[in-house]
């Protein structure tokens, strides 16, 4: 069961308040002093809180923190709490290797938080990081080991070494990419507990599936959405996979067409599970790409909806892929009842 969330995006410090940004679809990039190959400034959605010199591990630090304090519920936890956190992938431009080592360490000091290091686990995966994260979160839950676990996301584009390297493969919004992402940053955290500890639950996390894109984006191969497609019927056969039982569905889609394209296929192959109504919700065209807390962040947004009675439905579809191979899906219903 989902007990408690925290998000943190550019037009919000809290889960409620991305939410409501979000489902007013409220956007508000702004220029930065990082530069484009043109010359020109690169806009992004920063957290205007951080400050423009604070950049890789500490930025990591100051997203991730008060996200993961919110969704604990309260300034600390008496019991060590095992953390499940999606990263952006190592081969990223820009990716700074403190965070393999020091970030749980950072996180706890900043959170007040008690980390159990040992269970804990770092997904260094991109977008669909989130799903792996969920599923270990979800296992380890199921084992009866411990009580309740945090999963979680947190990724930013502010950095010259990666803004260069999307703007060198036209994948930045601008006059000539027209098709491009809008960087953003982010972080976002789910409380898992199992049911007999949580006293109304935000929502259930019903399946989880992962897969391998065997084309994806730069193949010499077009890519057909073959591992999206794969998980994301994984999930729904999990939960019994009856007709028109999906209409709401939340991607970490953007305007990128390969990403649109990807996301199409799945959606057409999958149609018998998804209503005549259904809607495809697209959450970072309002936060901006936030990269690894795309999955956590999507469901923050599913769970605050449900809470403040204007979710669409009462079952929800997420969908995540990374800029590699990775690929996910999980199946959400609201208030923790199928």
């Amino acid at each position: 069961m989902v007990a408690g969330v925290g998000a943190r995006a550019h037009h919000g410090l809290s889960a409620l308040q991305v939410t409501m940004s979000v489902r007013a679809q409220h956007l508000d990039p702004s220029e930065s002093h990082l530069v484009d190959k043109h010359g020109e400034p690169v806009s992004m959605c920063r957290v205007a809180s951080i400050g423009d010199d604070v950049v890789g591990f500490e930025r990591f630090v100051a997203l991730a923190a008060p996200a993961m304090r919110e969704a604990m519920g309260r300034s600390g936890n008496a019991e060590p709490v095992p953390v499940f956190l999606a990263l952006p992938h190592r081969e990223r431009p820009g990716y700074d290797p403190r965070l393999d080592g020091e970030l749980f360490d950072a996180l706890e000091e900043a959170s007040g938080a008690t980390i159990h290091h040992r269970h804990s686990r770092l997904f260094p995966l991109g977008r669909a990081g989130g799903i792996h994260a969920l599923l270990a979160g979800l296992e380890l839950i199921e084992s009866g080991g411990v009580s309740e676990v945090l999963v979680g996301g947190v990724d930013s584009y502010f950095d010259p070494d990666v803004l260069e390297h999307l703007d060198r493969e036209l994948r930045l919004h601008s006059l000539d990419t027209e098709n491009g992402m809008l960087p953003g940053e982010g972080a976002a955290f789910l409380r898992l507990a199992r049911a007999a500890h949580v006293s109304g639950a935000l929502a259930a996390v019903y399946a989880a599936a992962v897969a391998k894109e065997p084309h994806p984006y730069g193949a010499e191969e077009p890519c057909l959405g073959a591992g999206i497609t794969t998980a994301a019927r994984q999930v729904v056969e999990a939960v019994g996979s009856p007709e028109d039982l999906v209409g709401w569905v939340l991607t970490d889609v953007v305007d990128e067409r390969h990403r649109v394209d990807e996301w199409s296929y799945a959606m057409a192959r999958l149609h018998r599970a998804f209503t005549a109504e259904v809607v495809h919700d697209q959450p970072l065209l309002s936060t901006g790409d936030v990269g690894a807390a795309a999955v956590p962040m999507l469901a923050v947004v599913a769970c605050m909806r449900w809470h403040t009675a204007c979710g669409l439905g009462d079952y929800a579809l997420l969908a995540a892929h990374s800029d590699g191979v990775e690929r996910g899906a999980a199946f959400l219903s609201a208030g923790g009842s199928a």
